[in-house]
């Protein structure tokens, strides 16, 4: 009864007072939800006469928008279905000349969004008609007129509530976008940030919610088969469509994120790019928004580099790729949500709170699905990206220091990705070898990248290093030691070093790096090291930081792989480097496999049996330093040093002679070392002498058979390695009397005192040839 009542009063009076006082009763009442249900049309028919207002009253209006959303509170749904009905002259007053009527109109779309999105079919229809007769041309004069921004705020609008009908009315769309291609380009910030937040209208319009996201593993296991096997023929014309409305949307996008635009407009930018995000869904990894959708605008940002203007621009971006990369071994669908500060800007927002000083995500939160190794190429390129800042030569040391670290943070969450996808069970061997093949290519051009000069080399090779490491920390050694995952060994970067030389003695010993054609990947990534390093130590000035890292590294290795595969590899490599830069990685080296060997409890690796490859590269390394001083003198090679910009010898004479008493010094700490490891009983504790001492006798044979063909230059006297040479075989001498002593009182001390005067006899063969060769 009185419901029947209240809709005579409004519909049929003639009084404002009168009519505002019935439609205040609507907006106020606590009538029961059945009752409403049983006189829903005559209410609503009621609401909607007064929102017509015949009588002119903005006060009628006002409380009739009142009355709408206290009954979509009430009967949400019902008020959802007849949406057609009162959302019409609601949204109508958007293009109103009357600020106060679109303000009011806006406010109430604003509180009943949940009931208009997605819209309603049949409310989508009847704003097309709206669109095409009346909105458009209204929108067009406001814009004539110069009112641009609350033009764009009714387009936002007008676009998303024509939704799923946007498709299909493709020319009324065209004559839309006409409208913000005038105002993306505004020379006005204000004018820009509004065009981006109205975009978000034609997102919703465009791009449809996708279903739940999966939460558990196996769950999201299948989510991202489903998203490769969305590549083939029968979703071709579904992802044509995706691709066509993504470029759509991106194109203003990242033309905003190219331009030279003030730190508000990029922000708004990317909200706007966010919003595209979260709406895409579980569509985050799908090829084609890989391509449209994260690459373009990643690769914007990260170009301009994190100069103090853009940081913030720059550290969101980073975290949301980090996030996207993370999100394979986390093993759980992540929401992004941050937060950035950036300058002040107008209010111009649509949906939500106004646009202020704090620009904030968290209304947009992005879910980074497990990718596959489709993407891998994608996060390999932003890694690219990142790192070029730090050869610009116009770049400040702290960019170059931001970009690098960052791109190390994000090829360490890659990797974790990686490791997590490798075993899995449904990875093919194909699949695992194209994995690998790339992120050596990818660590080969950093390290290769390391020799320019120009932008400080000692930097540039430890970035190298890092990168390395990083490999080699983040991949199990089950896949980089394995003999199933070989990768070929690229020798024409090792032949590329400078002071390459294949020299004659080490060819003597028997050490070729040409059987390592085809290795493990670990191999690879050690010939990755001792080339940057070989770099680092002949043209950089030496830190302390720097040894210590090789010193970590190489512990690293022979803790965690095959130690006889690893130090071959390095013996290989050294033989091809007859510089004597190099003995300061081979020093390095020598102290580590000390450490090694005191440290471990099974010593397979140096028993003295002539098939044992372990004990015969060990030999092969303690030779390396006579190969090296075996070699014909080099010039020495000028180089910048830190601190002054004059060119100095670093191989001074001084500085030779001392690297030569740590050499002497090393060399004999890693002799007693192995020696005394060796030693299994007193009748075999000269062979590790007496076979070392054989090697050593061949690689200075080669020296000598280089001399007497060789040139006037190569047959310079060489004190250093006579010096070496001496003091070697003085001390070899000293421990093959000592152990022909201990030996005397033994059971085999016959066989032992023989063995002994075979080692002293090597011994003086070695002190004689040292002799001859150096003079």
């Amino acid at each position: 009864m009185i419901v029947e009542i209240l809709e005579k009063v409004i519909t049929s009076t003639k009084l404002k007072s009168v009519c505002n006082l019935g439609v205040w009763c609507i907006s106020i009442q606590q009538f029961d939800a059945s009752l409403l249900t049983a006189h829903f049309g005559p209410l609503l028919w009621a609401i909607v006469h007064a929102l017509d207002n015949p009588i002119g009253s903005l006060s009628i209006t006002f409380e009739a928008v009142q009355a709408v959303m206290k009954l979509a509170t009430q009967l949400s749904e019902k008020m959802r279905d007849a949406s057609y009905i009162w959302a019409p002259p609601i949204y109508r007053r958007l293009v109103s000349p009357d600020k106060r009527e679109k303000d009011m109109s806006e406010r109430c779309l604003l509180k009943l969004r949940s009931a208009l999105r997605p819209p309603p079919l049949a409310l989508s229809k009847a704003i097309a008609v709206d669109i095409k007769k009346k909105l458009l041309p209204a929108m067009k004069e406001l814009l004539k007129d110069g009112m641009k921004i609350q033009t764009l705020q009714a387009w936002g609008w007008f676009i998303r509530l024509l939704g799923p009908c946007a498709m299909k009315n493709r020319h009324l769309v065209n004559e839309m976008l006409k409208i913000p291609e005038q105002t993306f380009s505004d020379v006005n910030p204000q004018v820009q940030i509004a065009s981006q937040v109205a975009w978000e209208g034609a997102i919703d319009a465009l791009i449809h919610p996708s279903p739940q996201t999966p939460k558990t593993e196996t769950a999201m296991e299948h989510n991202s088969q489903q998203v490769r096997r969305s590549k083939g023929i029968d979703s071709e014309n579904e992802a044509d469509g995706l691709s066509k409305r993504i470029k759509l949307i991106m194109t203003p996008l990242i033309g905003i994120m190219s331009s030279k635009c003030e730190v508000s407009v990029h922000s708004s930018c990317l909200n706007t790019w966010c919003y595209l995000l979260h709406k895409l869904d579980t569509l985050i990894i799908h090829p084609s928004v890989i391509k449209f959708v994260w690459e373009p605008i990643l690769e914007v940002v990260f170009r301009v580099g994190p100069d103090s203007r853009h940081l913030f621009l720059w550290n969101f971006c980073l975290d949301l790729l980090d996030s996207l990369a993370l999100a394979r071994s986390e093993c759980v669908s992540s929401d992004f949500n941050h937060q950035v500060n950036s300058q002040p800007s107008v209010q111009t927002s649509i949906m939500g709170p106004p646009f202020s000083g704090e620009c904030s995500w968290k209304h947009h939160p992005v879910k980074c699905l497990p990718w596959d190794l489709s993407q891998l190429e994608f996060f390999i390129k932003m890694i690219h990206i990142l790192l070029r800042h730090r050869s610009m030569e116009m770049v400040t040391p702290e960019t170059k220091s931001i970009s690098c670290n960052d791109a190390l943070r994000i090829f360490r969450s890659v990797l974790k990705g990686v490791q997590h996808i490798v075993r899995s069970s449904s990875i093919t061997f194909n699949e695992i070898m194209s994995c690998l093949n790339t992120i050596l290519m990818f660590l080969k051009k950093v390290c290769e990248d390391s020799d320019s000069e120009d932008s400080g080399i000692n930097d540039l090779c430890q970035t190298s290093l890092q990168f390395v490491e990083v490999a080699t920390e983040e991949l199990e050694p089950s896949i980089l030691g394995s003999p199933l995952y070989k990768v070929a060994l690229d020798l024409q970067y090792i032949d590329n070093l400078e002071s390459v030389n294949e020299f004659r003695p080490a060819r003597s010993l028997g050490v070729c790096s040409t059987d390592m054609n085809m290795v493990p990947p670990i191999l690879h990534l050690a010939k990755l090291y001792f080339c940057v390093v070989v770099k680092l130590t002949s043209k950089a000035p030496m830190t302390e930081s720097i040894p210590q890292g090789i010193h970590r590294y190489f512990k690293n290795l022979l803790h965690s792989f095959d130690p006889t595969e690893i130090l071959y590899a390095f013996v290989s490599l050294l033989c091809r480097h007859s510089a004597t830069d190099c003995l300061i990685l081979w020093r390095i080296i020598a102290n580590c496999l000390r450490d090694y060997i005191a440290s471990i409890k099974n010593l397979s690796l140096l028993k003295t049996e002539s098939d044992n490859s372990g004990y015969v590269v060990v030999c092969h390394f303690l030779c390396h330093p006579f190969a090296v001083y075996s070699c014909p003198k080099r010039q020495l090679t000028p180089m910048k040093t830190s601190g002054s910009p004059e060119l100095s010898f670093v191989s001074s004479e001084s500085q030779r002679n001392l690297e030569l008493e740590h050499v002497i010094e090393v060399w004999k700490s890693l002799y007693v070392s192995v020696s005394n490891a060796s030693k299994f009983e007193c009748s075999s504790s000269n062979i590790f002498s007496e076979d070392l001492s054989s090697m050593v006798n061949k690689c200075l044979d080669g020296k000598r058979s280089a001399l007497e063909s060789g040139t006037e230059l190569e047959k310079d006297r060489d004190h250093c390695g006579l010096s070496f040479c001496g003091h070697i075989a003085i001390f070899v001498l000293e421990q093959f009397l000592k152990s022909g002593v201990c030996c005397k009182g033994s059971r085999h001390g016959s066989d032992a005192i023989n063995r002994s005067f075979s080692g002293v006899k090597n011994s003086l063969g070695f002190t004689a040839r040292s002799a001859h060769s150096f003079s």
